[in-house]
């Protein structure tokens, strides 16, 4: 007997779906690899003009570029934060925003409490600030990202991992290289911002410190008359890399520089007036020429008087960027024997300029204000001029107990006998002239020049009272040394002892 066994109902199975990878075709990845190629060459090559000076005289204060870069790029970071991924938007993102906002207050609180910046900065540098530190961070998070499709998306809104390159692809390769973009926009955007605010670097090779000065034995060579610029004074000054050595202070300080005027190369040099240069902090020496254009502006007074102008010679106080000694001897060094012993010493023997106190005189800005105005009065014998530019009142760091300790070693007497206000009511200053200059937007300066030009006046000495366009920046201190040089001179070849008025407050026009 045959047996026949029914056929049971066949199913088709489906075979599982194979897991691909999505792969990028050879032609792109090796497109990608010479364009990446070619990318870090150009990068290489710019980099290296950079630093070789190519583009040094690229102007860093035009606020129009500035603000550009800060709006290019803060439209990028938002480009390249944008998802409508669930949880980017709501985890991711938060985190990111949150960390960054904390890494700017730790930064604004640190600073603080160092006192590393004692000026005052308006509220919108956070958020110049921010926006770099959001484009930092967020920019290898977005790189991390994979395109998802969401047609890969079962009921339950899980992905399965799947990508694509299709439209999603496209669309976070965008959020990419905005991502990479948006780091150099938002901190050059941030960096021109804050430096309109201060005006510290005016071109791109002030920040990379190319300042033109001649250095090594050819400055030596120039001074000493072995070596000059032709057979003829050159038709402008130069600036030479001639530090004041610190033998009898022992300060610790940064190397400084000196801009010598064309008359210096004749036979006028013993007679030539100085002029000793104060940053403030933060700041850097050289900011006196390049920043405040020192350089051009007595190059420009020696071509409308026959080659002759201030021998200016820039040095440092602080010893660093954020130091801050008010020029005093005390914990944080000896600057005030660095200025008053050293310093001339370097002038006169080095220099070979005849020490004359009519002739000499100090320039400070901020900090260096209150140091040139301290050390005029306190050492008339050395210095008879000064021009305060937004100086203080009197030394200090702030706080008046963390001053007493810090700078005076907690000696009420050696604390006094820095004070402007008591020492022009103890004692006299034939010769002596002052001038404070305050910018026209910064009220707490104008104050301070008010008060001591008041006490002054009632001293006896020839005063001067200037306020210049801009606020407690290099484009007021910049403006105000210009329109101060002429008549400083003079005051220098006459003695100071032309007239024994106050002279009437210039207010020059915004």
């Amino acid at each position: 007997m045959r047996i026949y066994h029914a056929e049971q109902p066949t199913h088709e199975v489906a075979a599982a779906p194979e897991r691909t990878r999505h792969r990028r075709p050879r032609g792109r990845r090796a497109d990608a690899a010479v364009a990446a190629v070619a990318a870090g060459l150009v990068a290489a090559g710019l980099t290296w003009a950079t630093w070789d000076g190519a583009f040094d005289h690229v102007p860093l204060l035009d606020r129009a570029v500035a603000g550009g870069f800060e709006v290019v790029g803060c439209a990028l970071l938002l480009a390249a934060l944008s998802s409508p991924e669930r949880r980017w938007i709501t985890r991711t993102l938060p985190i990111l925003l949150l960390s960054v906002t904390g890494l700017v207050a730790l930064v604004a609180l640190t600073l603080w409490i160092t006192g590393t910046v004692t000026d005052a900065y308006p509220p919108s540098f956070a958020i110049w600030v921010g926006a770099g530190f959001a484009a930092l961070a967020g920019c290898p998070l977005v790189l991390r990202r994979r395109p998802v499709d969401r047609a890969t998306r079962p009921a339950d809104g899980r992905t399965t991992g799947r990508t694509t390159g299709g439209t999603a692809g496209r669309a976070l390769a965008w959020r990419k290289a905005a991502a990479v973009v948006a780091v150099p926009a938002t901190i050059a955007g941030a960096f021109m911002q804050i430096d309109q605010q201060y005006g510290i670097w005016p071109q791109l090779g002030d920040v990379l410190g190319h300042s033109g000065a001649i250095s090594g034995q050819q400055a030596h060579d120039l001074i000493g008359g072995a070596a000059t610029p032709g057979s003829d004074p050159p038709a402008h000054g130069v600036i030479v890399s001639l530090d004041a050595p610190a033998s009898r202070s022992h300060f610790s300080h940064r190397p400084g520089v000196v801009f010598l005027p064309p008359a210096y190369f004749g036979p006028g040099r013993p007679t030539l007036p100085v002029l000793i240069m104060l940053v403030g902090s933060p700041g850097t020496p050289i900011n006196w020429l390049r920043s405040g254009h020192g350089q051009s502006t007595d190059d420009a007074y020696a071509a409308a008087h026959n080659g002759r102008a201030p021998v200016l010679v820039v040095v440092d106080q602080n010893g660093s960027a954020t130091g801050d000694t008010e020029c005093i001897d005390g914990p944080r060094g000896n600057a005030e024997t660095y200025l008053t012993v050293d310093v001339p010493a370097f002038i006169t023997g080095t220099l070979r300029i005849q020490h004359n106190p009519s002739r000499w005189g100090i320039a400070g800005f901020s900090e260096g204000g209150t140091c040139a105005l301290d050390l005029v009065l306190g050492h008339p014998d050395i210095y008879r001029h000064v021009i305060d530019f937004g100086g203080d009142a009197r030394p200090n760091l702030g706080d008046p107990a963390h001053t007493l300790s810090t700078l005076f070693g907690g000696s009420l007497a050696a604390e006094r006998a820095h004070d402007p206000a008591w020492l022009l009511s103890t004692r006299r200053y034939p010769g002596v002239t002052l001038w404070f200059g305050a910018g026209a937007g910064d009220a707490r300066d104008i104050a301070v020049g008010e008060q001591l030009a008041a006490a002054a006046v009632r001293d006896g000495i020839v005063t001067h009272r200037f306020v210049d366009p801009g606020g407690h920046n290099w484009q007021f201190a910049s403006a105000g040394f210009a329109g101060v040089l002429p008549q400083l001179c003079d005051e220098m070849v006459t003695g100071g002892l032309a007239s024994r008025l106050v002279q009437p407050l210039v207010q020059r026009p915004r």
